[in-house]
């Protein structure tokens, strides 16, 4: 293998210059007190931290991880019966059906999300069409519905790959020994796909939880979540400091949340 080493190494350089040179910047400006960009009056300072405790950040966190929690929960339990169905129906080519679940994937995130606004609007496509109005756009269960719609297919395929790897002869086993078949599902099938299941709810409550687009397009000006708070600092107010100090929360909660995946699917069992 390692005369194929030097393939990866336009990869290592892709991410030295895309990430590890950006993450050293993020964390040098969050020790930096300056205005905008202007390094000339920059000075070293602990002052940025002290932002953190600043109300309107934990209340957008706190707000990120209720709805991000709530999504994640919706997902499980939409898409763990979908990955089991999938697993136990007949299909001779199940990948046709998990084929189906990704098509929407293929479109881009940001037309979908339009799509869902336009859906959602008091004059939207609904009321133009049907003559009703659902109208919830710029509500919380509109940005909760965003997240479902977008990251369900992270829920599901981790739990069905796991499912697909469960050695048949253990279910036999357990219906050999009287078990019916929802105690062989409590027993052996469910104890042996957690490990899709914690794959997945990472998967799907990371992206809810630290992005900003559906918020910011399902959401309006109605619903800021951390995301949005970053995203302003770096778009809008021009405080790269503190918008790279919260960025590097952010970045230290995802680090620890690959780890307790690397540390539950070290094999990498639940990656289709």
């Amino acid at each position: 293998m390692k005369k194929f080493s030097k393939f990866a190494k336009p990869y290592e350089v892709w991410m030295i210059i895309f990430v590890v040179i950006p993450l050293v910047f993020m964390i040098i400006l969050s020790f930096l007190d300056l205005n905008g960009l202007n390094f000339s009056t920059a000075k070293f300072t602990l002052d940025n931290f002290s932002e953190l405790a600043n109300p309107t950040y934990t209340k957008a966190f706190l707000r990120s991880m209720e709805f991000s929690l709530i999504a994640t929960i919706i997902c499980l339990l939409i898409g763990y019966p979908i990955a089991y169905i999938i697993h136990t129906s007949k299909f001779t080519n199940k990948y046709v059906v998990l084929l189906i679940i990704i098509l929407p994937m293929w479109t881009n995130m940001l037309l979908r999300l339009r799509a869902m606004q336009m859906m959602s609007l008091p004059e939207g496509f609904i009321k133009n069409t049907f003559g009703f109005s659902l109208d919830f756009y710029g509500t919380s269960g509109a940005v909760i519905l965003g997240m479902v719609v977008m990251y369900l297919p992270f829920m599901i395929f981790p739990i069905y790959t796991v499912l697909e790897k469960i050695d048949p002869s253990l279910l036999e086993a357990s219906q050999d020994l009287g078990a019916n078949n929802f105690k062989t599902f409590t027993k052996v099938t469910l104890p042996l796909s957690l490990k899709g299941v914690t794959t997945g709810v990472i998967m799907v409550f990371l992206p809810s939880a630290m992005g900003f687009t559906i918020s910011e397009i399902l959401g309006g000006e109605n619903i800021q979540l951390i995301g949005n708070i970053i995203e302003r600092y770096f778009k809008k107010s021009l405080m790269y400091n503190i918008g790279s100090l919260i960025s590097l929360v952010i970045i230290i909660l995802v680090i620890g949340s690959l780890y307790i995946i690397s540390r539950v699917d070290a094999e990498g069992e639940t990656l289709l």
